[in-house]
């Protein structure tokens, strides 16, 4: 029932879902939300991915596959903004990040295409898990761990020098790096999420790639597979560009803003309160969207 309707709605609006006119105060909403969701992916090192959808659920009234596609957009947006930042940093690792980002690709075309089977309370209870499980991560402040006791090769030492002189090397062991792609390029079309919550502390504490750099080169895999998930769900009628811009924009702001604030607060207690916050959203999803 659900997905005919959305599937009604997205012949008629053409590539781009449309919702009710937003109206310019609506539209400042919309944007307030994105600073704060910007701020606050800032904050605790994640992107704002995770919560787009949930926010555009909840608040906005969306049905799961338009927050999908519309938070997809988001993030892509996000994304390559964060990116042309890095190529001035000179800190992203073009190699790692290019074969990466195809491994993750074809996951990406195909989650997307999977959240046409998605009923209201079955993405609820998806989701709602999704949510609990980055709450633990961020309460707990729980390490990645991956031991190998058998490579057939050693991993290469890579070099990389940035803008201010500062130079990495680093040794990472690219098998696991592309067998982790695979599953978060799958996550993120499915659930229209950013990898970095991800790929972030995979690249920094299982491969052993500086933070700095898994930082930059992750908003780069970010943006090249953002945007295969844009085109997909822009050909499903998934996306309502209008709240995307709105949001877009707001969130890049959000996270300039989040940088000079992690400065002054301590991250232990930013991480937690979020955590709860987002408990709170994921029961909202699992007992309140059915």
């Amino acid at each position: 029932m659900l997905l005919g309707s959305a599937t009604a709605l997205a012949q008629q609006a053409g590539p781009f879902a449309t919702h009710a006119d937003m109206g310019f105060l609506g539209g400042i909403f919309v944007f307030t939300t994105g600073v704060a969701i910007g701020a606050i992916g800032t904050l605790i090192g994640a992107g704002g991915g995770f919560i787009h959808v949930p926010v555009l659920m909840i608040f906005y009234g969306f049905s799961p596959q338009h927050a999908i596609g519309t938070s997809m957009t988001v993030v892509m947006l996000n994304a390559i903004s964060g990116t042309f930042a890095y190529v001035a940093q000179k800190r992203i690792d073009y190699e790692i990040g290019l074969k990466f980002a195809v491994a993750a690709c074809p996951g990406v075309v195909v989650g997307a295409l999977l959240t046409r089977f998605f009923t209201l309370k079955g993405f609820g209870w998806a989701f709602g898990l999704l949510l609990i499980l980055v709450s633990y991560y961020l309460f707990s402040d729980v390490e990645l761990s991956v031991v190998r006791t058998k490579a057939a090769h050693a991993p290469e030492t890579r070099y990389l020098k940035d803008a201010m002189g500062e130079e990495y090397s680093y040794a990472p062991d690219m098998s696991v790096g592309f067998a982790a792609s695979i599953l978060i390029g799958k996550l993120s079309g499915l659930f229209g999420i950013g990898g970095g919550i991800i790929h972030v502390p995979l690249m920094y504490s299982v491969l052993g790639i500086p933070v700095h750099i898994a930082t930059a080169t992750s908003h780069f895999i970010l943006a090249i597979t953002s945007f295969l998930g844009f085109v997909t769900f822009v050909g499903l009628g998934y996306v309502d560009l209008n709240y995307a811009v709105a949001l877009g924009v707001g969130t890049i702001l959000g996270a300039t803003w989040g940088a000079h604030l992690s400065l002054r607060t301590r991250p232990s207690v930013i991480k937690k309160t979020i955590a709860i916050c987002l408990s709170l959203l994921a029961l909202k999803l699992i007992l309140g969207q059915g």
